[in-house]
This record gives C-alpha cells, sequence and structure tokens, in this order.
C-alpha cells in the first residue's frame, strides 16, 4: 500500500496561499518524496517513482516561480 504522506505534503504546498510559509511546505514536501523515493528503491513500481519525480519537478518550479515573482 502506498504511503500517502507525500502526497499530502505535496498538495499542501502546491495550494499554500501564505508566501511565509511555502518555503517550509515545499521543504516538508520534498523530504516527504525523498523519503518515499528510499522506501520503494528496490520495487519496481514505475509509475509511482514517475509520480514522485514529477512532483519533485513540479516543487522546483515553484520554488522558481516565487523567486522570479
Amino acid at each position: 500500500m502506498p504511503d500517502l504522506t507525500w502526497q499530502e505534503s505535496y498538495r499542501a504546498a502546491l495550494f499554500e496561499s501564505d508566501p511565509g510559509k511555502l518555503r517550509g511546505r515545499i521543504e516538508t514536501a520534498r523530504r516527504a518524496i525523498e523519503k518515499r523515493l528510499q522506501q520503494i528503491e528496490d520495487e519496481h513500481d514505475a509509475r509511482e517513482r514517475q509520480q514522485l519525480n514529477a512532483a519533485l519537478y513540479a516543487l522546483s518550479t515553484l520554488v522558481q516561480r516565487k523567486r522570479s515573482a
């Protein structure tokens, strides 16, 4: 059964409207995603791995947009 903690943290970062809280939400989501990637390191679930990598990319894009705003 997949660990949904990363998804909850990811959504919280995506929908955070308070700029003062955004960085913390992003870091929490990154840690949760990286933890999940470690948990499934030996598994062959390409779909979940792809979702995790896409989420990391989206978070990095969010950081870049925040910097340019």
